[in-house]
């Protein structure tokens, strides 16, 4: 397929993350609301940050579903959850489809375990092209909004071990190239 396969500890079932989409991955103390935040407002603050963003910034207005994520229609997902708290602290998170490259991936599994729906995506639900760049600080605004957080951009340089190692990651992705565009069959 040309995509690697990783076990997670999260909430949720199979999913994909690859070009073509936001994948956030907050890490919060939960403990630190006043009073704590519960799992269940977070998530929910998650699902509505997501939902916000897309009738805010591109006039779409997704559907209610039984479903954690976010739906365009009872058969389309554009947005997915799936976190892990422990102690309080969160990982793991959401990912949005912002162009149409995650939906061939998508089309090779049953995402999430849900077997009658498909994947979408901003572009295709607004029939114009888009750059995952330009929706990221729309979506950070709102999120920082939504949690109730001033969200600053990141100085690497400024933040030492943590810093020196997203470096060191991001390096490495530069060197194994670019992702592949549609999965290999």
């Amino acid at each position: 397929m040309g995509a690697d396969f990783v076990t997670a500890t999260r909430g949720g079932e199979l999913t994909y993350h690859g070009p073509g989409q936001i994948v956030g991955y907050p890490l919060i103390d939960l403990s630190r609301y006043s009073p704590t935040l519960g799992v269940r407002d977070y998530v929910c603050r998650m699902q509505k940050t997501l939902e916000l963003h897309l009738k805010e910034a591109h006039g779409i207005t997704p559907i209610p579903s039984q479903h954690t994520g976010v739906f365009l229609d009872s058969n389309t997902k554009i947005g997915s959850i799936g976190v892990q708290v422990r102690h309080r602290l969160t990982s793991h998170g959401f990912s949005l489809n912002i162009t149409r490259e995650p939906i061939s991936w998508f089309n090779l599994i049953v995402a999430c375990g849900l077997q009658d729906v498909n994947a979408g995506s901003i572009e295709t639900a607004r029939s114009e092209a888009l750059l995952v760049e330009d929706e990221i600080p729309g979506l950070v605004s709102r999120f920082g909004h939504l949690y109730e957080r001033e969200l600053t951009p990141m100085v690497l340089e400024d933040e030492g071990e943590i810093g020196e190692a997203i470096a060191a990651l991001e390096e490495e992705a530069k060197r194994a190239g670019p992702w592949p565009k549609m999965p290999a069959l």
